[in-house]
């Protein structure tokens, strides 16, 4: 298909539907009409469960690395040697590397089934896990619990992302809420899990226990997936079309993107770390990620309900904007009490962002243009992770000692999460613009 024609295809699906506008508000809805029609949706909830269990180990997993760098830069871990900008390059890549092979996520579904990609990416991604526990050195980390790892994660996580936005419509937003609540659930279970295991048998059975783990749940999730009938799920194998790369808004939900994913795991990261230079231990270090991860899973659906009522963009927007201030008036503040309503206002507003820009992309580029911004849009995630913790772990000074040698990462967080508000409210303000005047462009 050519570029033109593919582009015409896309305007005439939007032209025949005033669904499909950009939601800048929508009429609330009561509970019970949500669950109603979540349940005449067996398929979509089948693939939302796919995606929660899924998002549960995949960064339940990845957001608990905070604990894995807290021991391997210990005197016991094998990395003691290592910087912190050394160690964090293990977690980030893993993570990174998920988003970023989403790239070929469309070309992938394109040829094989969602189940098929899932069952690979689930034994990928259990093997590095397994591997990591037989390593001693930097780079054997960053190849096992960084790049195989990341590598299969990502084949694991993205096709029921894909999927369960085509299931649903009106309540999208919170369908995806419920799937993507799985991350911080799974960071509140296994952050202290990871921990426990690691004082228990060592962090080499804790990293091959969850590999096994992971191996069980993944598969079933695989299981569980379904294919939306849609004629556009399946248009070409192309990565993505050249033309959408010729427009402000594209340039602008894509800079949100990264810069919000460059921000969004520094704190993960950090967290356990810095919560000792107040005197906190590593237990509570643990606990701290995990409550973090507790909250932002609850506030993901709240979130997803109230987007669907005021605007899945609007939602992002405020949430963003307030992760912001966040981190400059709570973390900022070296105190103890400070850092405790830090690491659960955090977890309440950081979130939303990851589970509603799904469901924002068919609102702005339509479905003939979904799976492609999926792609272009989770590369460029990745692309964001590997300039956010590494770098901030550069800033650290006098190797994390005190609270205040944290100051110069919490500024560069807060920068890229205030700059990645700024390219969502450009990108509202053409949004609007386009609903306002009828126009659908790219």
């Amino acid at each position: 298909m050519s570029l033109l024609a593919e582009h015409n295809a896309a305007e005439a699906i939007e032209l025949h539907s005033e669904s499909k506008q950009p939601e800048i508000a929508t009429t609330p809805v009561d509970a019970l009409t949500v669950i109603q029609n979540l349940r005449a949706n067996k398929d979509g909830i089948l693939v939302v469960l796919s995606g929660f269990l899924c998002n549960f180990m995949v960064f339940g997993i990845g957001f608990s690395f905070g604990v894995f760098q807290e021991y391997y830069k210990s005197q016991d871990g094998p990395l003691y040697k290592s910087t912190d900008f050394q160690v964090a390059m293990v977690g980030t890549f893993g993570t990174a590397l998920t988003y970023t092979c989403g790239i070929f996520n469309k070309t992938l579904l394109y040829h094989f089934k969602p189940r098929n990609v899932m069952l690979a990416g689930s034994i990928l991604m259990s093997t590095g896990l397994i591997l990591a526990g037989f390593c001693s050195k930097l780079y054997q980390f960053i190849l096992t619990q960084g790049l195989i790892y990341g590598i299969g994660s990502s084949c694991v996580y993205l096709p029921p992302v894909v999927c369960a936005p085509m299931f649903f419509n009106k309540h999208r937003a919170i369908a995806m809420g419920i799937l993507f609540s799985g991350t911080g659930l799974g960071g509140l279970a296994l952050a202290p899990f990871t921990r426990y295991l690691i004082a228990q048998i060592g962090f080499r059975w804790c990293l091959r226990t969850l590999g096994f783990i992971n191996l069980t749940l993944t598969v079933l999730a695989s299981l569980l997936v379904k294919e939306p009938k849609v004629e556009t799920f399946r248009t070409n194998n192309k990565l993505f079309n050249i033309h959408q790369l010729g427009s402000w808004k594209v340039w602008l939900q894509l800079g949100g993107s990264l810069l919000q994913a460059a921000g969004y795991l520094i704190p993960l990261i950090y967290m356990s770390s810095y919560a000792q230079t107040l005197g906190f231990t590593r237990g509570q270090g643990a606990l701290f990620i995990g409550i973090n991860n507790g909250v932002n899973a609850i506030f993901k659906v709240v979130f997803g309900f109230g987007g669907d009522q005021i605007g899945r963009l609007n939602m992002i927007i405020i949430c963003n904007l307030l992760s912001a201030v966040t981190v400059f008036g709570l973390w900022f503040v070296e105190s103890r009490s400070a850092f405790v309503s830090f690491v659960i206002l955090y977890g309440v507003f950081s979130g939303a962002i990851i589970s509603l820009l799904p469901t924002c992309l068919l609102e702005l580029f339509g479905p003939a243009n979904y799976q492609s911004m999926s792609s272009i849009m989770y590369f460029c995630r990745g692309i964001g992770n590997f300039l956010g913790s590494p770098l901030a772990g550069l800033m650290i000074v006098n190797a994390g000692i005190t609270a205040s040698d944290y100051r110069n990462p919490i500024i560069y967080n807060g920068v890229l999460l205030i700059a990645s508000t700024m390219c969502l409210v450009g990108l509202w303000i053409i949004a609007y613009y386009e609903k306002i005047h009828k126009t659908w462009k790219l």
